[in-house]
């Protein structure tokens, strides 16, 4: 796409949204909000099934293959690499639950529990040793008796992002494993030469994707599943897909997709059109104003330029900013004495500068 179609494709995607007239919708760390044509499909689906008159396989079951060949495009994967989850802590739960006895694990001290959590289990169960420590000093941090790092790679309290270059360099000569949670980077933070040496990247679809709740993805590196045994296999994960129900021998998909689970039907239905759409307007440029209002958004606020979508505002009375706000219909999060706010493609230039404003009068007032 040329450079002057961007501005008229960001205003047909402003338009796929229907945001209650006069909300500024800026939290979609909390959870994002599904284009016309998911909601659409959702009501198609039900319908169908309220009526009895699906076809569970071609139109539920098989949208989540669909789903896997979207997510690998939107994140530069190959699709045999992707894996069909309901929630990223199941990801997360199934590496730790393949960790070796008393395994080093580094871990961020601070990091979201859906990936800290699992790590605390295998230290309690098999005796891993769990080190934490700085977000900043992750690479730093790995060496050579360190079998796997594990954090998210934009975090979802203040929007920092890590350095996966570093960590993965890091990584590479120690041997250790790589395990990310993308779920508040992707699509906004670009994996490029990185992705190669992710071991395991964990992504929930339902904030920053806009797919409903119940769809998440595990990229797994072929060379890794030989040591990541398959503990929730099941029909789904079965080959051939369809091919039978009952009965052994244990026979499994010979991809990624052997570690999937029996899909919740209709959030994979309308996952489709958000990936579709997040994939579209990746392409097309769309993607970066998201970013771009993030950085207008923290330089009307006098804060750094933020690595992701994220924008979070620390002060004395994070409760006082955030009424404010929803005063003047903002909708945002308030996060252990943060305000943190996050973009998407239905926000506009007008509305951050109405959040300006606000936060602006607030603090002055403070």
């Amino acid at each position: 796409m040329d450079a002057s179609d961007v501005p008229a494709a960001i205003a047909a995607a402003r338009e796929c949204f229907e945001v209650e007239p006069g909300l500024a919708y800026l939290d979609a760390a909390t959870y994002g909000l599904p284009p016309r044509e998911t909601v659409e499909t959702l009501g198609r689906a039900l319908e169908r099934w309220q009526r009895g008159t699906a076809d569970w396989v071609e139109e539920w079951d098989r949208e989540g293959d669909a789903c896997r060949a979207l997510f690998a495009a939107v994140v530069g994967c190959r699709e045999e690499e992707v894996a069909l989850l309901p929630s990223a802590s199941v990801g997360v739960g199934l590496v730790a639950a393949a960790l070796p006895e008393a395994a080093e694990v580094v871990v961020p001290d601070d990091e979201f529990t859906s990936v800290l959590f699992p790590a605390l289990v295998a230290e309690e169960a098999r005796g891993a040793r769990i080190r934490r420590v700085a977000f900043a000093d992750l690479a730093a941090a790995i060496g050579p008796g360190t079998d796997l790092v594990a954090f998210s790679l934009t975090r979802s309290q203040d929007g920092a992002t890590a350095d996966l270059g570093g960590v993965v360099a890091a990584a590479a000569r120690h041997g250790a494993r790589v395990l990310v949670d993308a779920t508040h980077a992707v699509p906004f933070v670009p994996l490029g030469a990185h992705l190669a040496g992710i071991d395991y990247l964990v992504c929930h679809g339902y904030k920053h994707l806009l797919c409903p709740r119940g769809v998440a993805f595990l990229t797994v590196r072929p060379e890794r599943w030989p040591e990541l045994p398959p503990w929730f296999a099941n029909w789904r994960s079965a080959a051939p897909l369809y091919g039978g129900s009952y009965g052994g021998p244990l026979a499994l998909r010979p991809s990624a997709a052997r570690y999937d689970v029996s899909l919740a039907w209709h959030a994979w239905a309308g996952a489709r059109p958000s990936l579709e759409a997040i994939l579209r307007w990746q392409r097309s440029g769309v993607l970066e104003e998201p970013l771009a209002l993030a950085r207008r958004l923290a330089a009307g606020l006098g804060l750094p330029r933020p690595s992701a979508s994220i924008v979070a505002l620390e002060t004395a009375d994070a409760a006082a900013v955030a009424a404010a706000l929803q005063d003047a219909s903002v909708r945002v999060a308030a996060r252990g004495g943060r305000v943190r706010l996050s973009t998407h493609v239905w926000n506009t230039p007008e509305e951050i500068d109405r959040v300006v404003g606000v936060v602006g009068g607030v603090l002055a007032g403070q």
